[in-house]
């Protein structure tokens, strides 16, 4: 997939363009990544660092060494995750689905970690579903 795609932190201060291929689609689910997102795992698009094009006019983006090896990139202003640095996978960046304005133009076809997998994420789909919050 080589089409323009954009995204965004949760309260707009950065943005972001991306406008090479998407590289891989993968949902992570080691334990850095579900602290990191505060979900049950991460999906991640992964991308040539010099395809993603960042504008943060307030310079809210910053960093988090997450471990000797990996960096976390976040707004500072709502906290939401922009994308991940590696050692293991230098000119790339790990962006975060949930980032992008339609995620649903990618889709993860790789789980990563599964050893530590949630014991209920392969029954999502089997949940009682509704459209919009559940109330009473």
């Amino acid at each position: 997939m080589s089409e323009t795609m954009t995204g965004s932190c949760l309260c707009g201060a950065v943005t972001y363009t991306i406008s090479g291929e998407v590289i891989a689609a993968a949902n992570c689910h080691c334990n850095t990544c579900k602290k990191n997102t505060g979900a049950a795992f991460s999906t991640l698009i992964v991308v040539s660092e010099d395809d993603l094009h960042i504008d943060d006019p307030e310079k809210k983006l910053v960093e988090y060494r997450v471990s000797d090896k990996a960096v976390k990139h976040f707004c500072s202003k709502c906290g939401t995750p922009i994308y991940n640095s590696h050692v293991a996978f230098p000119g790339f960046a790990m962006v975060l689905a949930g980032s992008l304005d339609q995620p649903c133009k990618v889709a993860p076809n790789t789980n990563f970690f599964c050893s530590r997998m949630l014991p209920w994420v392969n029954d999502i789909a089997d949940l009682e579903n509704f459209d919009r919050l559940r109330e009473g």
